[in-house]
């Protein structure tokens, strides 16, 4: 659960560095179509329909959690640092072995072409 041996200013760093990544995508982005917005370590995504993508630093646990109110989704994810990525890690039933999941571009891309129709490059 998170990644305790990573220190809390480095955390901080790497999160930034990430939110910095995702607003930049939004440079070209009409504000008609999406809006991302940051504030205090969080970041948060409007679309036309009103619906919105959450982004929150969860410092404790050195984690980024992503909510997906529309769809009643919520991710929680950890910085991988020999891919340079943050992951969500699924956990198989009937065992104790880790499998990789959901990596958070990835899933951020998905995510932003079916709302926009649009192409982001992160």
């Amino acid at each position: 659960m998170g990644n305790p041996c990573i220190s809390e200013k480095e955390y901080r760093e790497i999160l930034k560095q990430t939110f910095d990544q995702v607003e930049a995508a939004f440079v070209d982005i009409d504000p008609d179509v999406a809006e991302c917005e940051q504030a205090l370590g969080s970041m948060t995504i409007s679309f036309q329909d009103g619906s919105k993508c959450i982004f929150s630093a969860q410092p404790s646990v050195r984690q980024l959690w992503v909510a997906i109110a529309s769809k009643g989704l919520a991710y929680h994810f950890n910085y991988d640092f020999d891919k340079h990525e943050w992951w969500q890690e699924r956990w198989q039933e009937r065992c104790d072995n880790k499998e990789r999941g959901i990596e958070f571009k990835a899933l951020l891309k998905s995510y932003l072409k079916e709302m926009t129709g649009v192409d982001f490059r992160l």
